[in-house]
C-alpha cells in the first residue's frame, strides 16, 4: 500500500541538476537534505540523472507516491544539461501528478552562502564555457538586482550595481580567484563564502570554485514554496541554443 503525499506537512522535494558536467539528484524531506547523489557526466545525462534518483529515494526509504514536489535547475548553464533535467523532472511530474518548480542555479548559489542577516551584496557566476561567466549581483538579503548578465570577467568590477558603492561583494560560483583579482585590481574588497575575506595575493590563495547542486536547487525550492512562489520548468537560455564549438572545416 503505497504511503499518500503528504501536502499539509513539510513538502518532500525530488530535486534534480545537471547544468555543469557535475549531475546531481537531492531529496528534501522534514526540512532538511536527506539524501542527494552525484556524478560527473560531460556526456550522456540522460542515461546517468534517473537512475541517480532512484538511488537516492531508496536511500532514504522514500518512493514516488510520497513526494509533494520536483524541481530542477533552470539554468544558465550546459544546453543540453539543461534539458535533460527539466525533461526529468517534467517526466516525474507527468507521471504521478506533481507540481514543478523551475530554480535559476544563480539564485540557488546566492541563497546557499547568504543568510538573512546577511551585510554583504553578492555577485553569483557560472561558466558559459565559451570564455566568459554568467552573473548577477544579489542584495545582502539575497534579493535579485538586476537580470542574469554575461561578461568578462575582467569587466565585472565596473559592473557592480551603483547601489552597492563600495561595500565589499561577497563571490560566489565559478571563476572565484579571477574575479577575486579583478575585483582587487579594481581597488575594491572581496570575500568568499564562509566570509574568508581575499586579500591582495589572492592568486596564490587557491579559491575553490563552487558549483550549484541539487541540494542547493531543493533548499531554495522550499524557501520559495514557503513564501508561495512558484517558477516553470523551462530554462534560463542566455545565448542561442544552437550555438557551440566550431565545427572544423571539411577537408
Amino acid at each position: 500500500m503505497k504511503t499518500p503525499k503528504r501536502h499539509d506537512a513539510l513538502p518532500v522535494i525530488l530535486a534534480f541538476e545537471a547544468s555543469t558536467n557535475q549531475l546531481s539528484v537531492a531529496v528534501y524531506v522534514d526540512g532538511v537534505i536527506r539524501a542527494m547523489k552525484t556524478a560527473e557526466a560531460a556526456f550522456g545525462q540522460a542515461t546517468s540523472l534517473v537512475p541517480l534518483a532512484v538511488s537516492a529515494l531508496a536511500e532514504v526509504d522514500v518512493d514516488f507516491a510520497m513526494i509533494s514536489h520536483v524541481a530542477a535547475g533552470r539554468g544558465p548553464g550546459s544546453f543540453t544539461g539543461l534539458r535533460v533535467s527539466l525533461a526529468a523532472a517534467k517526466g516525474v511530474c507527468l507521471a504521478h501528478d506533481l507540481p514543478g518548480l523551475g530554480i535559476s542555479g544563480l539564485e540557488a548559489l546566492a541563497y546557499s552562502c547568504g543568510d538573512d542577516g546577511g551585510d554583504l551584496p553578492i555577485l553569483c557566476l557560472a561558466d558559459t564555457r565559451r570564455g566568459n561567466v554568467y552573473a548577477q549581483f544579489f542584495t545582502a538579503d539575497m534579493t535579485p538586482q538586476g537580470d542574469i548578465f554575461e561578461a568578462q570577467i575582467e569587466q565585472l568590477p565596473l559592473l557592480v550595481p551603483p547601489a552597492f558603492g563600495k561595500e565589499t561583494i561577497l563571490l560566489a560560483g565559478y571563476g572565484g580567484q579571477a574575479a577575486g583579482a579583478a575585483f582587487l585590481g579594481a581597488g575594491r574588497q572581496v570575500c568568499v563564502a564562509g566570509g574568508k575575506i581575499i586579500s591582495a595575493d589572492a592568486a596564490d590563495q587557491g579559491i575553490d570554485d563552487m558549483s550549484v547542486d541539487a541540494g542547493m536547487i531543493a533548499n531554495l525550492a522550499a524557501h520559495h514554496l514557503a513564501r508561495g512562489k512558484i517558477s516553470p520548468l523551462t530554462p534560463l537560455y542566455l545565448a542561442d541554443p544552437r550555438l557551440g564549438p566550431k565545427k572544423k572545416a571539411s577537408a
